[in-house]
């Protein structure tokens, strides 16, 4: 068996400083790859920098100390060692105001193209110390929080959805300044969660299609005149079959009991859709389906290589849109 070729000396080094990176250094490489949830928060994950006031700060000691030394003032020397120790003490309490927070969890709803995205991240402290003052920064929104201990709170960003397909958010970023301004620290969180993006839902809404069988199609027609009897009305029952008149004698509300009712129902297919590009048939398929789901019409839906239904229901909404926000990405 032959052995493998020894690999460059250029991508030896260069896997050599990722791997020294990624140990050194994991916020630089952690940020541009997803990880798994919860993160926690530690030593190596959080950086820390002067602040601006920080940097003035720390010039202003430096001057009161050489003028301390300069002309011999125990008092000036005295007041310089208590500032420079509440310094170190204020970079301390700066770290440790992140250290041991979590995100533990990205909740969110899928929505259509075009539609305000709002993400929710849960945060909690690993320990007994309450966090002040903690930033929150995604995609140039700010949110500022305190976290107490033993309890999750929640952080809402609402965000604008871009095309259909799965969305993963930008990697958040984690900041304070907390105590004193004099230290800012950082860090960033970037999940492995992705969102669903439904395609727009075409506006004005089609007419639905009609079956083969005139008698049974998407739509009301005399073939709903066909009734059995009576029944007490049920959440989620259509608005068009409800008796009015029957329901005013009775004082009860009632709707009309169709004869075969399961047999009601239409066919969704992309490929009889003529004169629009794909997006422009995706978007009125998926108009379809919340229309169909609205008037209680079990619907069947056609792609390329895939066949739901018929049926009707919460699941089968959700199967359906998400066959039409994934029909024909890459990698879906």
């Amino acid at each position: 068996m032959a052995s493998l070729a020894p690999k460059p000396p250029a991508r030896r080094l260069r896997d050599w400083a990722w791997r020294e990176l990624d140990r050194r250094l994991p916020n630089l490489t952690r940020r541009h790859r997803f990880e798994r949830l919860p993160i926690t928060l530690n030593q190596r994950r959080v950086y820390i920098v002067p602040s601006g006031f920080g940097l003035f700060f720390a010039l202003m000691m430096v001057a009161i100390m050489a003028g301390a030394l300069n002309y011999n003032n125990n008092g000036a020397m005295l007041f310089g060692l208590l500032a420079i120790s509440l310094g170190a003490v204020s970079m301390l309490q700066t770290f440790r105001n992140l250290d041991r927070l979590s995100l533990i969890q990205i909740s969110a709803d899928p929505v259509h193209a075009g539609e305000p995205l709002h993400l929710s991240f849960h945060l909690r402290c690993e320990d007994t110390r309450k966090r002040f003052a903690v930033s929150l920064r995604l995609d140039g929104e700010f949110r500022h929080v305190e976290i107490a201990p033993g309890s999750i709170t929640q952080v809402e960003f609402a965000l604008p959805s871009g095309s259909r397909g799965w969305f993963s958010p930008e990697p958040l970023r984690v900041s304070t300044v907390w105590p004193f301004g004099l230290f800012y620290a950082w860090s960033f969180l970037h999940s492995d969660v992705r969102v669903l993006i439904y395609p727009r839902a075409e506006s004005p809404a089609q007419p639905l299609p009609r079956m083969p069988d005139p008698g049974r199609i998407g739509g009301a027609d005399p073939g709903d005149e066909d009734l059995r009897s009576l029944r007490e009305y049920q959440v989620g029952d259509p608005t068009r079959l409800v008796a009015w008149k029957a329901s005013a004698r009775t004082g009860e509300l009632l709707v009309r009991q169709l004869e075969a009712p399961q047999a009601r129902e239409t066919i969704f297919d992309l490929q009889r859709i003529p004169g629009l590009d794909l997006e422009q048939r995706l978007s009125r398929l998926t108009r379809w389906v919340i229309e169909a789901e609205r008037a209680g019409i079990r619907y069947r839906l056609l792609l390329p290589g895939l066949n739901l239904g018929p049926d009707l229901g919460p699941a089968h909404r959700l199967r359906a849109l998400k066959a039409l926000a994934l029909y024909a990405l890459p990698g879906s």
